[in-house]
């Protein structure tokens, strides 16, 4: 086992550590969303699906689902703007009982001839409602589930196009010259320093990046916190899909 696989082993495991802690300390949001992916394959004539609203309080819960455009910068920072005109939402409006469910089709109603693969979300949002006596604080909170529409013949094309070394790990940048999205937690990473090389699985670069959606005809810049690492400079690969 080398050096530098040695620290990434443990600089993995003091990651899952904290990871685990955070999922222990989540709140109750009170209501369930699925799925919370949902792909609108155009070529293929899938241009709806079904998201399943679940209550799971004690008392009713007012929602509202609104379509956003999403879009990915290159740092991964995300923007969202109105994409009402794209969609079909029905029921947009929902009063759902304590322990039921509520089932809402959202149909893409845009461009049919797309050339470049789009990204959304249908964002369930809670409606709060309070007695006119209330003097208290109310919480509500939104999911958002992430809708892609698949252009036609649509296809990621995906290359490393930087490596470099920065305070606390490894930037690298990856290019998508293609018309289709893709998610850097669906493939395996290859780093080689000064002739060390350890690989990570996609689970593994699914919790050590943030926000790995690519979109298509752009660039992303990633960052593997990563200490301790030997001198030289940094060779970062991709590798096919799991």
């Amino acid at each position: 086992m080398t050096s530098i696989f040695k620290r990434v082993r443990a600089g993995l495991a003091g990651l899952a550590l904290s990871l685990v802690a955070m999922a222990a300390a989540a709140p109750a949001f009170g209501y369930e969303v699925e799925p919370m992916r949902v792909v609108l394959d155009l070529e293929q004539g899938r241009t709806s699906a079904v998201l399943t609203i679940r209550n799971t309080r004690d008392a009713e819960l007012p929602v509202e689902i609104v379509m956003k455009r999403r879009v990915v910068a290159q740092d991964g920072t995300q923007s969202f703007t109105p994409a009402e005109d794209d969609f079909s939402v029905f029921p947009p409006l929902a009063m759902i009982e304590p322990g039921a469910s509520q089932a809402v089709r959202i149909s893409y109603i845009g461009d049919p001839g797309l050339a470049v693969s789009e990204a959304f979300v249908a964002e369930v949002q809670e409606a709060p409602v309070t007695a006119e006596d209330f003097t208290g604080v109310v919480f509500a909170y939104n999911f958002g589930v992430a809708v892609y529409v698949r252009a036609p013949d649509a296809r990621a094309e995906l290359s490393v196009a930087s490596a470099e070394r920065v305070e606390g790990g490894i930037a690298f940048t990856v290019a998508n010259a293609g018309t289709d999205y893709a998610m850097l937690g669906e493939l395996g990473l290859r780093l080689d320093i000064a002739g060390d090389q350890v690989r990570f699985t996609p689970a593994q670069v699914g919790e050590l990046v943030e926000n790995p959606l690519i979109p298509p005809q752009a660039r992303r810049v990633f960052f593997l916190p990563l200490a301790n690492l030997p001198d030289g400079a940094p060779r970062v690969t991709l590798d096919s899909p799991a």
